[in-house]
């Protein structure tokens, strides 16, 4: 899923990423936060758990303005600091 289609939290993708209408009602046992905010969930067929993550991340980057999104640590561990 290309990270273009949750670039931003109010403007939803058209479609699930299994190629399904937006579902905003969740089926009994599917996330009923994750289908009233992108309309699909994990449970949903055809989608695994890390498009779900992927989709959560993106909205919560989306609301990032003033500090760049990165997945890296300040600093170096003591770890790695010892063993390079």
């Amino acid at each position: 899923m290309p990270e273009t289609e949750h670039a931003r939290a109010d403007t939803p993708p058209e479609g699930a990423p299994n190629g399904r209408p937006l579902e905003v009602k969740a089926p009994s046992g599917h996330s009923i936060v994750a289908h009233h905010v992108h309309g699909w969930c994990a449970k949903c067929p055809g989608i695994e758990l890390w498009e779900e993550l992927f989709a959560w991340r993106n909205r919560e980057r989306a609301g990032m303005t003033d500090a760049p999104a990165t997945d890296r640590a300040p600093a170096p561990s003591r770890e790695v600091e010892r063993h390079g």
